[in-house]
């Protein structure tokens, strides 16, 4: 079968800021180069577009599976960031995506835990996946946000000077906020308790590990 015949779905959402409401669509497309695109709309008017490129086109059933893994991660963080920030010109993500990369599994992995409200990618050396990102976390926890790097730290980088840190979940604030460390990327994510006896720890560490 040709790449052609692995098509990722899209998504269409629309977020509101204030009296503002935006139509947020993001989509594959494999040419003129493999990428996803998430454009925002006001009105039917584009402003601004966020394009993420992949290594490769997508060439099987299980990377379509990732590349719509990758789709829904972009998606959202777009459509949270309309949601908490005013100056949507001003939106960027950084970086490209690998479609081998078992951290888009992970992330899918963390998001469907009970009780997940939201997560917070950073790369292994401890540096938000956007500015965004960055300031959003900021606000929400100043008090850990001074002490970023030392909870970084917690899991140490292996040898071999490949920039992968040792895996693990650290408790920062008991069933609300947790960081995580998928080896070459690192996630904090918050909670909020469903009501139901859950060792979030313990639930975390079973998503990063693949366990059931």
């Amino acid at each position: 079968m040709t790449p052609d015949n692995y098509i990722p779905i899209g998504r269409t959402s629309l977020a509101r800021n204030g009296s503002v409401s935006l139509q947020v669509q993001t989509e594959y497309a494999a040419r003129p180069y493999p990428r996803v695109t998430t454009t925002v709309l006001n009105s039917g008017q584009v402003v601004q577009k966020i394009e993420k490129r992949l290594n490769h086109p997508v060439e099987s059933l299980e990377e379509q599976s990732r590349a719509e893994t990758i789709i829904r991660r972009q998606h959202g963080e777009v459509v949270t960031i309309i949601q908490k920030e005013s100056a949507v010109e001003n939106l960027t993500l950084v970086g490209d995506y690998d479609l081998e990369s078992e951290n888009s599994s992970v992330y899918d992995r963390l998001t469907s835990i009970p009780g997940f409200q939201y997560v917070f990618r950073l790369s292994a050396d401890g540096t938000f996946s956007s500015e965004n990102t960055s300031r959003q976390f900021r606000k929400a926890f100043t008090p850990v946000f001074k002490h970023l790097r030392e909870i970084v730290e917690i899991f140490a980088f292996l040898p071999g000077g490949q920039n992968v840190r040792q895996k693990g979940v650290y408790e920062v604030e008991r069933d609300r906020l947790y960081f995580v460390s998928a080896g070459s990327e690192c996630y904090f994510v918050t909670v909020q308790p469903t009501g139901d006896a859950i060792n979030y720890e313990v639930a975390l560490q079973k998503a990063l590990l693949g366990a059931d």
